[in-house]
């Protein structure tokens, strides 16, 4: 396939990301030469639960969701939650204060990472999730931790709603107790399974998507300048007959009633 194609955008709000890849996630030295957002991803030593934070979960429906933010450094969610997102990051910055995402997938049986927020909202729409058209916007992230915790691990552990945190439903606020014992969790576990070793699979499925969007635009072009060009193999009777050709003709050449 192709991988040469421009990248869809479908008008100013949309947001331009290229494509990128690599032949071997798992080396993160290596990986991350050709995708900077990978260069903090599970470094040691961060100690990063002694800091004063806010925390969320963020629950994704899919893995592909999950791949592009963290190749992408983007994420977005409901009006809802990224409102609230923005407006915690808002304030975490008056504060000095940092907002973490603790990201887990429908029906995983885990969480899969954490990440930090690194902006509030943007407008820009990114074009190659999963589910198209659904998400508006985004916002920039971090990824720090990129490891598969299955959720046994937190099972004692409680949101604000006081539900167990492996039950929490997406965008729900933690206390950063909880938060600290999580992250704790997430620098302590050895386990080297994560999303990163599905990459390639995944990559895949973006580039198909990419391609799709991307033929899907030259199609709209085309249609720009030549409107009616899906007909233009019949004859000229039957060519008539279209009820496009006969507003075409009505609109061209008739004139306005008074």
């Amino acid at each position: 396939m192709n991988n040469h194609y421009e990248p869809y955008v479908r008008n100013k709000r949309d947001l331009k990301v290229p494509y990128i890849s690599c032949q071997d996630y798992t080396n993160l030295e290596q990986a991350s030469k050709l995708i900077p957002a990978l260069k903090q991803i599970n470094q040691a030593n961060r100690n990063l639960a002694d800091t004063e934070a806010y925390a969320y979960i963020l629950r994704s429906n899919n893995d592909d969701d999950i791949h592009k933010s963290i190749k992408y450094g983007i994420w977005t969610s409901s009006k809802e939650n990224n409102e609230k997102l923005n407006a915690k990051y808002l304030e975490a910055q008056e504060q000095g204060k940092t907002v973490y995402l603790f990201f887990s997938v429908v029906r995983s049986g885990q969480f899969v990472g954490v990440a930090k927020l690194t902006s509030g909202y943007k407008d820009e729409s990114f074009q190659y999730w999963w589910e198209i058209k659904k998400w508006k916007g985004h916002f920039n992230v971090q990824w720090l931790y990129v490891k598969d915790v299955p959720n046994k691990h937190f099972e004692h552990l409680k949101n604000s709603d006081n539900v167990e945190v492996t039950r929490s439903r997406d965008g729900v606020f933690l206390s950063w107790e909880t938060g600290k014992e999580m992250m704790k969790i997430f620098e302590e576990f050895a386990d080297k399974k994560s999303i990163l070793n599905d990459f390639n699979v995944i990559d895949e499925r973006e580039q198909a998507l990419r391609q799709y969007k991307y033929q899907m635009q030259q199609q709209r072009n085309q249609q720009q300048y030549y409107p009616y060009y899906q007909y233009q193999y019949y004859d000229y009777q039957q060519y008539q007959q279209y009820p496009q050709y006969q507003q075409y003709q009505n609109y061209q050449w008739q004139q306005p009633q008074k």
